[in-house]
Parts: C-alpha cells; structure tokens; sequence
C-alpha cells in the first residue's frame, strides 16, 4: 500500500479546532461524494467538506482532486484516528494544526445586540430575496416559507403568546418534518432560534426562548443524527458563516440592500431547501421581535 494521500486544509471550524485530541479515534457516519461524516467521541459529527462548502463551526474544509468520491474510498463504521495533529485513515490524510480557523468572535462574544429596529429594517428585503430566489431555482419546501407563499404548504404558527402546551404541539409537527436531508421543519426552527438569539435575555423574548429551546432540545430523537446535530449546535448558538454573517450584517449600520441580498443568497445556496427554510424561519423570528420588542 503507497503513502497515504494529503488533502491541503482550507479552513477548520472553531469547535473542530477544539474538539480533536491526540489518540480520539472518530467513526465514519454517513459518506457523500464531496463530503463526509465523522462521528467524533463526544457524539456530535465532524465534517470534513470540499472547498465549494461553507465554513461550518464543527467542518474541516479540505482541497480535494477535482474527480474525488468519498464513497469510493470510506464506508460507514469505519475508524477514522487523530494524532500528530493529523486526522487519519490508510489512504489519505488531513493536517488539522496547519490551517486557518474560523472563528465569529463577534457572534460568540454575547455583545451583538444592536437595535432591533435595525435589523428589522432590512425584512422586506430578506423577504422579497427569498421569494425571488425560490421563483427562480424552483426551491420546493413542504412549509409555507412568507405569510401568504403556497398556500397549500404547512403554515409554522410561532408567536410569544404561545403556551406550552401549544410550543410542544408546533415543535412536534415541526421537527423531523418534510423532505431533505435535513428536514423542512428543522431548518425552519434553526433559522427562528437564530433571530431571536442576541435578544434571548430580553425581557420580552426571554421566556418564550427559553421554553422553545427546552422543547427543541427534549425533542431531538424525533429527527435523524445529521440534522440533529445541527439543531443541537444552534441552540448554543453555534451555526454556519453565511447565517453568521447574514445576521451581523443586519446589525451594521451602513450596509446597502445589494449585500444584504448577496449574503441571503449565500444562506440561501446550503443543500437543495435547508438554507431556504432557515431563512424563512429567520424571518419569522424577525416578524417576532417586531411584534414583541419596543421601537425606540
């Protein structure tokens, strides 16, 4: 057998960064052509993507040779090592340590919280972008993704007038459901907690946050190991750079509409409808915090 083949490192994720240590053995989860998952020993997956990915907080994005297929070199189960900061099986190799790490400080910081009312200026056109953008890609989603959009979809009620027994009721009909590999109804609540997360300690939004988060994560067994990884990482706060980014810049104060489409779009372009129903459910935490928290 030759020398392992060595895929040059683009970018790791910050808790990718932080999470291998020397000896963990990880176990190959699912295997796609330009994409793979590791299941770390901590029970969430490691993701070892191509350049063309996002940067994700929990992905090592890799240059593969243009005609590589990870599914003709790994299969589920199989062992995956870490050591010498190298990230291992027989035939090919990652060296983690020598590489760029992505990091949102500014998100993870806690101290995003601009005025709501300057990021709820922005919804008609986050708004008008998605339904430009699911027009013309032909996006399909079992969800009503804008008040009024597709009638014959499923509408998501979520409001902090709820009760408990009605949060339970829309978590339930939402998680695991519709198509993809990461359901309708997961991405569409990634995208809900994410809006409302720099204002989760407000007094308005607090308690509505905190029980919405409680039920999303008693929940979780009710969708498959990939989009519940994402789902738990998000109710830490931890989601990809386009959302990351999206959402700062909603808080800038000088941006122009034409970045504000441009970084929707990049939401928007994650697998065939997650990034769509993500942003959906970000406007509709918007539509909340614009009912919920007071102008100034």
């Amino acid at each position: 057998m030759g020398q392992p083949l060595f895929f040059p490192v683009l970018s790791v994720g910050y808790l990718a960064a932080s999470r291998l240590a020397e000896g963990d053995q990880l176990q190959v989860h699912s295997v796609f052509q330009r994409s793979l998952n590791l299941r770390h020993p901590d029970g969430y997956l490691l993701s070892i993507l191509s350049h063309d990915n996002q940067n994700l907080p929990d992905a090592i994005r890799v240059a593969l040779p243009g005609n590589w297929d990870w599914r003709y070199h790994l299969q589920a189960g199989q062992s995956v090592r870490f050591a010498n900061g190298i990230l291992q099986s027989e035939l090919w190799g990652i060296a983690v340590n020598q590489s760029t790490c992505w990091h949102p400080q500014l998100w993870l910081s806690g101290e995003f919280t601009p005025e709501p009312q300057q990021v709820l200026r922005h919804y008609a056109v986050l708004a008008s972008q998605l339904s430009q953008y699911c027009q013309q890609q032909q996006v399909e989603s079992d969800l009503q993704l804008l008040p009024g959009m597709g009638p014959s979809t499923r509408a998501v009620t979520l409001d902090v007038t709820d009760s408990q027994a009605q949060l339970t009721a829309e978590v339930t009909a939402l998680i695991g459901f519709g198509r993809g590999l990461t359901p309708d109804g997961d991405d569409y609540l990634l995208g809900y907690l994410t809006a409302l997360w720099p204002w989760r300690q407000h007094p308005a939004i607090a308690e509505h946050d905190a029980a919405l988060r409680n039920i999303i994560g008693s929940q979780l067994s009710r969708t498959n190991d990939i989009s519940r990884h994402y789902l738990a990482r998000a109710l830490e706060g931890h989601v990809s750079q386009p959302i990351c980014d999206l959402m700062l810049l909603l808080g800038t104060t000088e941006v122009q509409a034409s970045e504000i489409q441009a970084a929707a779009w990049q939401v928007m372009q994650f697998g065939a409808s997650s990034g769509v129903d993500c942003l959906a459910g970000l406007l509709h935490g918007l539509r909340t915090l614009r009912r919920t928290l007071p102008a100034r």
